[in-house]
């Protein structure tokens, strides 16, 4: 006699859509702190720290994130645009966002920066 078949996509559609479910309500929460939290202004923030990580982050300033949506639009530019430079990208739209978000973050890096 066969052993019924419990695997496959019907057996776990309902869990993974509780998984879904879980993180999206997860990811809202998130969002509505981050969303709620004061921007630092110059007066709150801590240079020391700023410098300490400038200067340990000169030698590796790589970085790196999971994201799907990213991955997907990006692998499209890179395949088709010529030149099309993946990190080149995500420098710029991040460098644009934190200067647009955080502006005394931004203008103590900048300082740093120039201070070399």
């Amino acid at each position: 006699m066969k052993k019924k078949q419990t695997g496959g996509l019907g057996n776990d559609m309902g869990k993974l859509l509780e998984r879904k479910e879980k993180q999206a309500k997860a990811q809202s929460k998130t969002n509505e702190t981050v969303k709620n939290k004061p921007v630092p202004t110059t007066k709150d923030l801590d240079t020391a720290l700023i410098e300490d990580l400038y200067n340990t982050s000169k030698g590796q300033p790589r970085i790196s994130f999971w994201d799907l949506e990213s991955k997907v639009i990006l692998g499209y530019l890179r395949e088709t645009e010529p030149k099309f430079s993946i990190s080149r990208k995500i420098s710029t739209i991040l460098h644009e966002h934190f200067e647009k978000e955080y502006p005394e973050l931004w203008a103590e890096f900048e300082d740093l920066r120039e201070k070399e």
